[in-house]
């Protein structure tokens, strides 16, 4: 688990936070905008009250419409550019953390996987971790499932 409070930067590190409490839930995304974001295969996040993340450096916002017709904003450092947390706007008072900008991200595991149906083939998910072929309608399944995880790996 990760050790609270948690600290981390962007990649240049004129942007720095602290985390004062634990996640709500962890996950990874596969979608296509996620894949196109992080230049990567997937992006792992932890879902975050906003009022628990202190803010330090200068952050710009670049705002999305998701498929769903939600606006998602993104901030990120405005020298690197590193996105550093996102928000959307149908649960403000939530903040998605972008995990690899944690100082010591290695404690961090998915606890859901969504959008597995843009995943890119080579990537293996573990049988145990909740899977959705996109994104539940209701973001309480999302917690509901992190938590029946959580539990089952505590428990074993």
């Amino acid at each position: 688990m990760l050790n609270i409070p948690a600290t981390g930067s962007c990649q240049c590190g004129a942007v720095t936070y602290t985390l004062s409490a634990e996640p709500l839930f962890t996950y990874a995304c596969h979608c296509h905008t996620c894949q196109k974001r992080t230049g990567s295969a997937c992006a792992v996040a932890l879902v975050v009250a906003l009022d628990t993340l202190a803010i330090e450096g200068e952050l710009t916002a670049w705002s999305r419409v998701s498929d769903k017709g939600e606006t998602n904003t993104r901030y990120n450092c405005a020298a690197c550019g590193n996105t550093v947390h996102g928000v959307g706007e149908a649960n403000p008072a939530l903040t998605k953390l972008q995990s690899g900008t944690l100082d010591d991200p290695r404690a961090v595991e998915p606890e859901v996987h969504m959008w597995t149906r843009s995943r890119q083939a080579w990537l293996k998910l573990p049988d145990d971790i909740p899977q959705y072929t996109t994104q539940p309608d209701d973001p309480l399944q999302l917690l509901q499932a992190a938590m029946d995880y959580r539990a089952s790996r505590d428990g074993a």
